[in-house]
């Protein structure tokens, strides 16, 4: 009779040992569904009027509840970072330049437009629908970024790129949001590439 009565206990605390797996699976799942994402997908430089410009593409996922936010009033800020650096055998390669280049995107309630705007510039665009901003903003062409004449000819150089998504901006009426909010910032892997004068 005791037998019986452990193999039960055994069953039921198994039982009990499979369910609680299966629920950090599933909360696992959705925290990752939750999760905002962004990726460099292409970057490079071209050349113009000793300019080195930047052309690069992003590839940006915002979960439904960070739609919903940014639509509710929260800002989006999208930084991107160029680092160049060249490159030394037998020491740290050198830091040539850096810049930052930042965005942000807002929803203007009273136009019901999404505002894209260039925090560096102070330019701005809007767009009728989100993904369109996010479209336009995962897009750089012909950014300049440094002068040429910052590198030396026949010398090899390193190229970094990243982008950094801020989801944390938000109106001072609607700071409560932040508290009961997942956070949906997010930051790429660094993209790199070499350039050889």
């Amino acid at each position: 009779m005791s037998h019986s009565v452990t193999g039960v206990r055994h069953r039921l605390l198994l039982l009990r040992w499979l369910a609680g797996f299966l629920l950090l699976c599933f909360l696992a799942t959705g925290a990752a569904e939750a999760a905002s994402k962004v990726k460099v997908t292409e970057a490079g430089f071209t050349l113009s009027d000793d300019v080195y410009r930047l052309d690069a593409s992003l590839d940006i996922q915002l979960p439904p509840k960070a739609r919903r936010a940014i639509a509710d009033g929260l800002t989006l800020r999208l930084d991107y970072e160029v680092e160049i650096s060249r490159v030394r055998r037998f020491m740290i390669d050198d830091g040539v330049a850096s810049l930052e280049q930042s965005y942000e995107i807002n929803f203007h309630a009273l136009s019901q437009r999404y505002l894209l705007r260039n925090l560096n510039t102070g330019e701005q665009e809007d767009y009728g629908t989100l993904d369109l901003a996010l479209e336009r903003l995962a897009r750089v062409e012909q950014l300049p970024v440094f002068d040429a004449a910052l590198l030396e000819p026949h010398r090899p150089y390193d190229v970094r790129l990243r982008a950094v998504l801020d989801m944390s901006a938000v109106p001072d009426a609607l700071q409560w949001m932040l508290f009961w909010a997942d956070d949906w910032s997010a930051e790429s892997e660094w993209y790199v590439w070499s350039l050889q004068l």
